[in-house]
């Protein structure tokens, strides 16, 4: 059998999968997409919208890729999936290795040698309600991003009776901002623009400068 990024993460232990997303409690800084309470996980507004039976905690260990309760039974109530990743559709991948070296801008040279031995990345949309982040040395996922704009649609995914939808299904792109501010003059980072395409209408934002880190 070929080794595909589907596979790969279909071999993973789901608690060692970076998955984020954001809320109106922390804006502008990436939380857990988990249960748990507390201060960088889903918001109680984000927990109403996937609880809606009373499987809320259980449908966002299936949208993490726990496959337990995949059967469209009463004891396991969710859909069977081929894979934990979900389909690509419309969303181009997206490669991004280190920065260029030939841009003469105040302090790009210097970002440039920091990051040019970061880690290669392939960035693509699912309609797994996900961007996912995968190495593009070994194909395994590194991160993984859930807009909070798809949260509301995202019950529907553990439905036995599931039709297809498009969710994060629109093409990312990156390029490098010196966001500098004050008497600082670079502070050059990597930004990952997406959108959700036939997902909806939204888009967002996240730095990629340093993939495989907290920062």
């Amino acid at each position: 059998t070929p080794n595909t990024t589907a596979s790969i993460l279909d071999a993973l232990s789901i608690s060692s999968r970076l998955v984020l997303t954001t809320n109106n409690e922390t804006p502008n800084t990436g939380v857990s997409f988990e249960w748990e309470t507390g201060v960088g996980k889903l918001s109680a507004a984000q927990k109403t919208l996937l609880d809606a039976d009373g499987r809320g905690e259980d449908r966002v260990n299936f949208l993490r890729g726990d496959r337990s309760l995949e059967g469209g039974t009463t004891a396991q109530p969710f859909r069977i999936r081929d894979s934990r990743q979900g389909d690509i559709v419309n969303s181009n991948v997206w490669y991004v290795d280190a920065p260029a070296s030939n841009y003469s801008f105040t302090g790009y040279k210097a970002f440039s040698s920091t990051h040019r031995g970061r880690l290669p990345m392939i960035y693509v949309g699912g309609n797994d309600g996900m961007l996912h982040g995968f190495s593009a040395k070994d194909g395994v996922e590194k991160i993984a991003y859930v807009p909070k704009a798809v949260i509301p649609e995202l019950p529907k995914l553990s439905d036995p009776g599931y039709k297809h939808r498009y969710y994060v299904d629109g093409s990312p792109f990156t390029g490098d901002l010196n966001i500098a501010t004050g008497t600082n003059p670079a502070d050059w980072r990597t930004f990952l623009v997406g959108s959700l395409g036939g997902g909806g209408k939204g888009y967002f934002i996240l730095d990629v400068t340093q993939p495989g880190s907290s920062d």
